[in-house]
C-alpha cells in the first residue's frame, strides 16, 4: 500500500505543478529546479560589457562541457533592452517545442523592473538561503524583493553621488556640502565668481529626471515609498531645483542633459557641482581636473541604480543557472567590477576588505551612499509612473509659473498610474 501511495504521489506532483504553472499563463513546462545543461545570459551593453564578457569565459574555462554559458550582449539604451527582454518573455507565454533554444536562462535587470518581470511570472522565486540575502547591503536586497518573495539577486549597484570642485571650495575655505540649502548657498556664491554653473545634473525628459527629482525630495523630508507630490516637502524638493534654474546657479540647458551632458559640463571646468554615477569618477580621473575634484555622497538619500540576476522561467537547467548567478554575484566577480569598471559592491564584506580601502579610497563614500540610497517605486507599472513623472517634471521646470499646477495634478496621476489606470 505505501509503494502504491508513494507511485501515487510520484505521479501527481509533476501534474499539479504543470497546472500550477499553466495558470500562472506560462508555459505548462517542468520548472526543471535541479536541471543542469548549457545556458544562456543576456546582459546590456554598457561600459562594463568586456569585465562581463571575462567572467562568462572564466566560468567557461572551468565549468563543465555540459554547462558552459553562452553569453548574448543586447544592444542599448536601456528602453531598448527592456522592450527585447518583455518580448522574449511573452513570447514563451504558452509557446511550444525547444525551450532551451529560445529562452534567456539568466538575464540582467534593471533595479526598477523587479516587480513587473516577478508579477508578470516571467521569473523563478529565489531561495534566500541558497543567496545568503543577509551578505548584501539592505538596500539592494530591497530592490529584489516583491510581495515578499527573492526575485533576483543583487549585482552591479549604483547610486546617485554628488562630485565638487575641491580646488576652489578649498580656496574659499569651505568644505564639500552636507545639506542641500549649504550646497546651494555655495553654488549661488561660487558659481558667479568663477563664472561656472553652480551645479548640474539630469533634468532632460527621461529617467534621468525622474531620480533627480526623487533625490530632491527626498532631501526635503519626503519619506522613501510616499509618492505624494502636492505636499510641502515634495514642493520644496522641486522647488529648489526650480529656483536653481530661475536664478541661474541651475543652467538652464540643464533641461536638456543627460549623464554624458552634464558630465562634460563638470570634466571642462564650467560647473561647480556636478551630480552623476561612480562611473563619472574614471572619467574625471583621466581629465584635466585631475587632484581638482572629489566625489562625496549627495547631501540626501541617492537613488538606488544598478543591475540584478534574475533567473527566468522558462530554464530547464535551472541548478547550472543559480550556480552562474551564485559565480557572477560573487566576491571575485564584484571586486572586478569595482576595480575595472567603478561598480559600488551590493555586497557587505568587500566595502570592509583593508587592501581595497587602501587602494580605492572613495571606497568609503560608494559604501555611505549605497547604504544610505532609496529605491524608486516597486511597482509592475513603474514605466508609466515614470513617464508621468517625467512630463510633468519637465513642464513644471521649464515654466516655473505652472509648477503649483503640475504638482497639484501629479500626485492623482501618479496615484493613478501605480494602481495600472
Amino acid at each position: 500500500m505505501a509503494r502504491q501511495r508513494g507511485a501515487l504521489t510520484r505521479w501527481l506532483v509533476p501534474v499539479v505543478v504543470a497546472l500550477l504553472v499553466a495558470a500562472c499563463g506560462v508555459p505548462a513546462i517542468d520548472p526543471a529546479r535541479d536541471g543542469v545543461g548549457r545556458i544562456t545570459f543576456v546582459d546590456s551593453q554598457d561600459l562594463s560589457n568586456r569585465q562581463i564578457k571575462q567572467r562568462v569565459d572564466e566560468w567557461n574555462a572551468t565549468a563543465r562541457r555540459g554547462e558552459q554559458v553562452t553569453y548574448v550582449p543586447l544592444p542599448t539604451p536601456t528602453d531598448a533592452y527592456r522592450a527585447q527582454l518583455m518580448a522574449r518573455a511573452q513570447d514563451l507565454v504558452g509557446a511550444r517545442g525547444d525551450y532551451q533554444a529560445q529562452c534567456y536562462d539568466v538575464m540582467t535587470l534593471d533595479v526598477v523592473w523587479t516587480a513587473e518581470f516577478a508579477r508578470s511570472g516571467y521569473l523563478v522565486p529565489l531561495s534566500p538561503e541558497e543567496f545568503q540575502a543577509e551578505q548584501y547591503l539592505p538596500a539592494t536586497i530591497r530592490s529584489v524583493v516583491v510581495d515578499g518573495r527573492l526575485w533576483a539577486v543583487p549585482w552591479r549597484a549604483d547610486v546617485g553621488v554628488l562630485y565638487y570642485r575641491s580646488d576652489l571650495l578649498a580656496a574659499e575655505g569651505l568644505v564639500w556640502p552636507a545639506t542641500w540649502s549649504e550646497l546651494e548657498r555655495t553654488a549661488e556664491v561660487l558659481g558667479p565668481k568663477h563664472r561656472i554653473a553652480g551645479y548640474v545634473g539630469q533634468l532632460d525628459r527621461y529617467e534621468g529626471l525622474t531620480v533627480n527629482a526623487l533625490e530632491a525630495v527626498w532631501a526635503h523630508g519626503v519619506e522613501e515609498g510616499r509618492w505624494n507630490w502636492d505636499s510641502p516637502e515634495a514642493r520644496a524638493g522641486i522647488g529648489m531645483l526650480a529656483r536653481g534654474i530661475e536664478e541661474g546657479w541651475i543652467p538652464k540647458e540643464a533641461l536638456t542633459y543627460d549623464e554624458s551632458d552634464s558630465l562634460t559640463e563638470f570634466k571642462e571646468g564650467r560647473a561647480l557641482f556636478l551630480r552623476n554615477w561612480p562611473y563619472a569618477r574614471e572619467v574625471l580621473e583621466a581629465s584635466p581636473l585631475k587632484g581638482k575634484f572629489r566625489m562625496a555622497a549627495l547631501p540626501g538619500p541617492g537613488a538606488l541604480g544598478g543591475w540584478n540576476l534574475a533567473m527566468s522561467r522558462c530554464s530547464q537547467h535551472q541548478l547550472t543557472a543559480r550556480k552562474f548567478i551564485r559565480f557572477l554575484a560573487g566576491e571575485a566577480s564584484q571586486q572586478v567590477l569595482l576595480e575595472q569598471a567603478g561598480y559600488p559592491p551590493s555586497l557587505r564584506a568587500l566595502y570592509r576588505k583593508p587592501e581595497l580601502n587602501a587602494r580605492l579610497p572613495h571606497l568609503g563614500v560608494l559604501r555611505t551612499a549605497v547604504e544610505s540610497a532609496r529605491n524608486r517605486p516597486v511597482t509592475a507599472h513603474y514605466e508609466e509612473v515614470t513617464r508621468v513623472l517625467q512630463g510633468a517634471l519637465h513642464a513644471g521646470l521649464g515654466n516655473p509659473g505652472s509648477l503649483d499646477a503640475e504638482l497639484r495634478q501629479l500626485s492623482t496621476d501618479v496615484a493613478r498610474a501605480l494602481s495600472g489606470r
